[in-house]
């Protein structure tokens, strides 16, 4: 009987040695993993161009508590990625990014789009509309390095899956329009454009 109880808390012992053994190479494996997406993108994001213009979008029509609106997806060399036509409730159109900043630079991914009748949670999301095989197509140029590729395949990889908790210092950030003070006007053509430097704009053209 004492032979076999040893045995058993031998056996024990080993199992919590196996299980911790384990548990600390994930967290070494998963710490270095997103150390090296990092990495890849501090050495490589000046490539990135300054200054892109990701959407566009223009009011349809504006009545009866709703907002019906055309909006499309550019890549960083202009071309058409996607265009969609969007029927929302409310009167104030807003569009919600996640903002990762590397190196002194921030990244800008279009995460969804409400208004102030549809709570933020419950608004469009919008990365399926740029999603190519998981790679943001509105970053790509033909021009692209293979590095920067992989490196925002994996941050949006990761914020598509709402795995954001080791994205170290990604925020939210929002562009609004306001009924009857900075309102977006039926017909007009708008333009968000994204500053790697810092900032997120709206451009009537």
């Amino acid at each position: 009987m004492v032979k076999k109880r040893k045995n058993k808390i031998k056996f024990i012992v080993l199992f919590w040695i196996v299980v911790i053994s384990v548990i600390t190479y994930g967290l070494y494996y998963f710490t270095t993993l997103q150390v090296s997406k990092i990495e890849r993108l501090e050495k490589k994001i000046a490539q990135l161009k300054e200054v892109s213009t990701p959407i566009k979008f223009k009011i349809l029509d504006k009545q009866e508590g709703k907002i019906h609106f055309a909006i499309k997806f550019f890549d960083a060399d202009g071309n058409v990625v996607n265009r969609e036509e969007l029927i929302m409730e409310g009167e104030e159109l807003s569009f919600d990014f996640y903002v990762i900043p590397i190196n002194e630079r921030y990244i800008a991914f279009p995460n969804k789009i409400f208004t102030n009748k549809i709570a933020p949670k419950k608004g469009t999301e919008l990365f399926d509309l740029y999603d190519n095989n998981g790679f943001p197509q509105i970053f790509y140029s033909k021009n692209i390095d293979n590095d920067i590729k992989h490196g925002l395949k994996e941050l949006f990889t990761q914020l598509k899956t709402d795995n954001i908790v080791d994205l170290q210092g990604v925020f939210g950030s929002g562009i609004q329009d306001i009924k009857g003070i900075n309102e977006f006007e039926k017909d007009n053509i708008y333009s968000i454009v994204i500053h790697t430097k810092g900032g997120i704009e709206i451009i009537e053209e």
